[in-house]
């Protein structure tokens, strides 16, 4: 009687641990778990889009001193600083179209109905702030360089706002990367992103 019960505990064991690795054979890791609260992943658009932007404004950084060169009365601009001056505009105004795509899909695929905590509320805030900062680093670039040349100024103050929201950004993805709740890779390129949009 006493092995017959202790073959039933190991059986019904078995399936629990097995249960628990899931198919692949492997334990499931949070990393792979929902993102708290049930939410979705975010769609291949959103997540292409989400790293072009990343991308670009990595670009704006590099080239930002080329503008004070080219601009400069005390010295003649070299043809890289010249290069380098058309690469950060033409980036800008790529960062401008692609945040109104974002923001578009953005208001497309908003959660409705959802109760918001403190901490998806500052995080809305944070991202909300990152998307009006962006547009208006376009605009008041593209208008710094094609319309009025006093919009340079606000356009050094924008950016120092974004540099702001940025470490705000990337201190809560690390939060969300040391939990291993999902969060982080919601925003990650391949298998993690392919079951749909947010």
């Amino acid at each position: 009687m006493g092995m017959l019960i202790s073959r039933v505990r190991f059986r019904a064991a078995g399936r629990t641990i097995g249960t628990a690795m899931g198919t692949s054979g492997m334990p499931k890791s949070r990393w792979d778990a929902p993102a708290e609260a049930g939410r979705t992943r975010y769609s291949p658009l959103q997540i292409v889009l989400h790293w072009a932007v990343v991308a670009l404004v990595t670009v704006q950084w590099l080239t930002y001193d080329a503008i004070a060169r080219t601009h400069s009365s005390l010295m003649r601009p070299k043809p890289i600083d010249l290069l380098e001056h058309s690469v950060h505009t033409w980036s800008g105004i790529a960062i401008g179209v692609l945040m109104v795509a974002r923001l578009g899909l953005r208001f497309r695929r908003r959660r409705e109905g959802s109760r918001l905590g403190w901490k998806d509320r500052v995080a809305a805030l944070v991202h909300s702030g990152l998307y009006a900062a962006l547009l208006a680093q376009a605009a008041s670039g593209f208008v710094a360089r094609y319309l009025w040349g006093g919009a340079a100024l606000a356009h050094v103050w924008i950016w120092k706002a974004i540099l702001a929201l940025l470490v705000l950004h990337v201190l809560g993805a690390a939060y969300h990367l040391v939990r291993r709740d999902g969060v982080f890779g919601r925003m990650l390129p391949g298998p993690r992103a392919a079951s749909g949009g947010r």
